[in-house]
Formats: C-alpha cells, structure tokens, sequence
C-alpha cells in the first residue's frame, strides 16, 4: 500500500471517528437543550406548533418549581449526606480489614457481603417497613438513610477495599518506624492515598439517597421527610393519567439534577482517578 492510499485511510477513521463522537455528543445535547428550552414555555405555548426556541420565555415553571420542591430538596440533601457519611463510617475500616487484615473466614465474609448485590432489593421493601415500623423508624431521615445502607454498604466495602489492597505493603510499617502507631498510620498514610476511592464511595453513596424513588416513596409520607424525586413523580400525575405541566416537570427535573451535578464538578478529579487505577 502507498503512502497515499495510507494517508487516505487514516483520514477516512480519522472523519468516521469524529462522525461518530459528532453524533453521541448531539444524541445527548439535543435533547437537554429541549429539556432547558420547555421549562422556559407557558403551557399554551408548549401545547402550540412545535419549536424548540421559546416565543415568549418565562419563569413561570421554574418558580412554580422550586416553590413545590425546596423543603423536599433540603430532605433529600440530609438523606444523601447521611447515607454517604455512614457508609464511609461503615466501610472504610470494612474495606480496610479485608485489604489488609488476616482473620478466619476474611475471604468467605468478603464474598457474603459482595453477594448481596446481587439480590433483588425490592423484595426487602415489605420487610424493611414492617421492621422501621416496630423500630420507631418509619417516616424519619435516620430510616432513610440506614434503609439505604442495605445496598449502598456492599458495594462501598468492593470499591474501598480493592484501593486499599494495591497501597504497598510496607507503607504502614515505614510511617511507624518514623514513630506512628498503626491507627495514626492508617490516618496519616493510607487514607490520604485511598482518597480518590474514598470521594467515590462518598459521591455513589450520595446519589442513592438522592435519587432512589423506591425507597423514598415507600418509606415516607406526606408528613414525613419526603425527598425531591418523589415530588416529581407527583409532577407528573402520580399515575393518574392528569394533564401534565411539562414545563413545570422539566423545571423541576433541572433543579433536581443541578447538586448531583456541581458535587461531580468539584469532585471530578478524584472520581477520575478512582476509576482509572
């Protein structure tokens, strides 16, 4: 082959592949942009011809919005915090002990715990709520937040525990020939090095509490700490089959991406690093 006929393949995968990434990139930007061009409509104009930049743009929907959403919101950033703080609490030391700790049985209870991922959580719905009833913890945030721990915590201690297995070895003992103790150690060496999986336990912990609608929906009521999502589904009709605001329901869909999203923005590095060790 010439170097001609080279060069010409190389810019035939070259414009396949900026084809390609062209297409994915507008497969997932048009429709945002409808998503952010309908919550600026009045429902008569999104009901009208269709089009996709507002006549007549309002706030009217995002108001409407944030005005049904902001004490729900507030639920779901006290739900998602404590069930990212008490899932680190919980698996960083799990995580720890299996990585880096012999004990009888450490490989079987390893295995126990990652097989619980792989059972259908809906199931344990029923039971959780009988059991929160007897418990007092029924319809209150430290039921949310530790009936999220069913599945939040196995998939942490997987995370965790493979960082802290590849750290060296005689990282510890040379902090502690330097006068560490092994938990001062574990403090000052270790954790800082496991961060990256640690913001990642943390972020992934707190996108189940702010985004589950299972949960959320069974474990509360209207009395109760109800989170964002659920209200959305409220936005939409429940069900009932009721004329949609779809402008309001957009609105309301941005608000509650906007904190997952800016908490991925300030942690982008360390969840980079987390998933490319």
């Amino acid at each position: 082959m010439s170097t001609q006929e080279y060069d010409a393949v190389g810019v035939t995968i070259k414009a396949t592949t900026y084809g390609v990434v062209g297409f994915l990139v507008l497969a997932n930007l048009i429709p945002l942009l409808f998503i952010v061009s309908v919550s600026f409509m009045s429902p008569n104009e999104f009901f009208g011809a269709p089009h996709i930049v507002p006549h007549s743009p309002t706030l009217e929907a995002w108001t409407s919005g944030y005005t049904e959403l902001k004490d729900n919101l507030v639920n779901s950033f006290l739900i998602g915090s404590g069930t990212a703080i008490l899932a680190l609490i919980i698996t960083i030391p799990g995580a720890y002990a299996f990585a880096r700790k012999e004990f009888y049985g450490k490989t079987a209870g390893f295995y126990a715990i990652i097989s619980a991922m792989m059972f259908p959580y809906i199931l344990l719905v029923i039971p959780i709520m009988d059991l929160w009833n007897d418990l007092g913890l029924y319809n209150t945030l430290p039921g949310m937040i530790l009936a999220y721990q069913v599945f939040v915590t196995p998939f942490a201690i997987w995370i965790l525990r493979d960082f802290f297995e590849k750290l060296p070895d005689d990282i510890e003992e040379a902090a502690q020939v330097y006068g560490c103790t092994q938990f001062t150690a574990f403090l000052r060496v270790i954790l800082p090095l496991a961060a990256p999986g640690i913001v990642a336990v943390g972020f992934l912990a707190f996108l189940t509490g702010w985004n589950d609608f299972l949960f959320a929906n069974l474990l509360t009521t209207g009395t109760g700490p109800v989170p964002a999502v659920p209200v959305l589904y409220g936005t939409i009709g429940g069900g009932s089959g009721e004329r949609v605001y779809w402008g309001k329901l957009m609105a309301e869909t941005l608000i509650i991406g906007i904190p997952p999203t800016m908490i991925y923005l300030v942690a982008r590095n360390y969840l980079e690093n987390a998933f490319t060790v």
